[in-house]
């Protein structure tokens, strides 16, 4: 399976195979010896990049080698009932590049090994089938969007049965369900054991930020990790929250806010931030909304059916006013990238008193997913609430729209950034 941020796609070079492949849970650790990848085209074949480390990373047994431009072969020692994880390319490491120096946008590569004893044929197929109806009842009595994301499921077990109850190992198992699951295209699902996790929606998609074109334009600093604030020079703030997660300082956040107080506008930049712990969110967004606001509602799946939830909740947000509050205007940069807890963040930003949203719409996917047991052991993780905007409008797999659209991809962000200056000009406008 290829993994490609749309936009670039034309340009960044390609997986065109991964061995063992991606997602295989039935390795067999005493034929596979070596790693091998396949690019769609010639590479740089003096640099490579295969993040990962600690008991899930692969031994490598010897130097990896170039077969010609595209083929790279990687020797190694692997453990039976063993799951193993890494990624070629990352945010960090970018040595995997194509012959004309185009950076290869990060691919994960996961597989697991069998065990080294397996159980009876009979046993294990028993055993899957048990666990398959379990899972199927849990996705039934508390998948919140089991009647949105799937149109037909008694077609799509159909098709994906057989190859279920035969898998040979309980890690087998996941693999299979997690790729029968794939057609929910649900981001928050994933199946796990042992901590194996396999994902059943999966997203390779461009921000469409680049931190260093903007540290340039707003001559940015640190408010801590993974945030970034400065100023125009005409006065309008600037502050970029790459995720809602403990790698955050909201303290530090908090005091560039209050160092931007006297700039007459201010750019909230969250296009690079994947969502987290919504209340890290609520803590900086309370910056900027006055009073208590309703900012979006959700509610339950309790039993099976269309009809089968709770009652509609709302979710607030009270600013915390005092010195501890921004006034001027505000402008937040969306883009695709945006989702989960993030939505949420940009849902309670548009209740503060001048804010628009510039950019593209956001992903559209939120859950609070939650942990079920399967009699195998394998941990269902499933979404278990339904999203909506303030208005109870779910907007599950169609995203929150900006109020001002700007049509771009990675393409148009080699030298300039179009969203900052949209968000300039119309902050500047008014």
């Amino acid at each position: 399976m290829l993994f490609v941020a749309g936009s670039l796609a034309a340009q960044a070079p390609r997986v065109h195979s991964l061995e063992p492949a991606n997602g295989d849970a039935e390795v067999d650790a005493t034929k596979v010896k070596e790693m091998v990848i396949v690019f769609d085209r010639d590479m740089n074949t003096g640099g490579m990049s295969v993040v990962g480390g600690g008991p899930t990373f692969p031994k490598i047994t010897g130097k990896p080698k170039w077969d010609g431009a595209r083929t790279l072969r990687i020797p190694i020692a692997l453990e039976a009932d063993h799951g193993y994880r890494m990624s070629l390319n990352s945010s960090t490491y970018t040595n995997f590049r194509s012959k004309n120096g185009t950076v290869l946008v990060p691919v994960p590569w996961s597989f697991a090994t069998l065990p080294a004893k397996l159980r009876p044929a009979s046993e294990q197929k028993k055993r899957n089938s048990k666990s398959l109806a379990a899972l199927l009842k849990t996705l039934r009595e508390h998948y919140s969007y089991y009647d949105l994301r799937v149109d037909d499921w008694d077609a799509l077990v159909a098709k994906h049965k057989k190859g279920i109850l035969a898998a040979r190992s309980d890690m087998g198992f996941a693999a299979r369900c997690a790729e029968m699951l794939e057609s929910t295209e649900d981001i928050h699902m994933t199946l796990g054991l042992r901590g194996q996790v396999f994902a059943t929606g999966k997203r390779a998609v461009d921000p469409l930020f680049r931190e260093a074109i903007l540290k340039r334009l707003i001559n940015g600093k640190q408010a801590g990790p993974g945030a970034i604030y400065g100023r125009t020079d005409d006065g309008i703030g600037y502050l970029m929250i790459a995720a809602w997660t403990q790698q955050i300082d909201t303290t530090k956040i908090g005091d560039a806010i209050r160092a931007l107080a006297d700039t007459k506008a201010m750019i909230v930049d969250v296009r690079p931030n994947s969502g987290g712990d919504e209340l890290l969110a609520k803590e900086v967004a309370a910056w900027f909304v006055e009073g208590t606001k309703i900012y979006a509602k959700n509610r339950y799946r309790t039993r099976a059916g269309k009809d089968g939830f709770g009652k509609t909740l709302e979710r607030g947000i009270e600013g915390h006013g005092g010195d501890r509050h921004y006034g001027g205007r505000v402008a937040v940069l969306t883009s695709r990238y945006v989702m989960s807890s993030n939505e949420a963040f940009v849902l309670m930003m548009k209740q503060a008193k001048d804010c628009i949203v510039v950019g593209q719409p956001t992903y559209g996917s939120s859950g609070n997913p939650k942990p079920f047991t399967l009699p195998n052991d394998v941990v269902v993780v499933v979404p278990t609430w339904q999203a909506m905007l303030p208005d109870g409008t779910p907007f599950e797999g169609k995203g929150i729209d900006p109020d001002v659209l700007v049509e771009c991809t990675g393409d148009d962000f080699q030298n300039r950034d179009p969203i900052f200056e949209a968000a300039l000009a119309k902050l500047r406008a008014r």
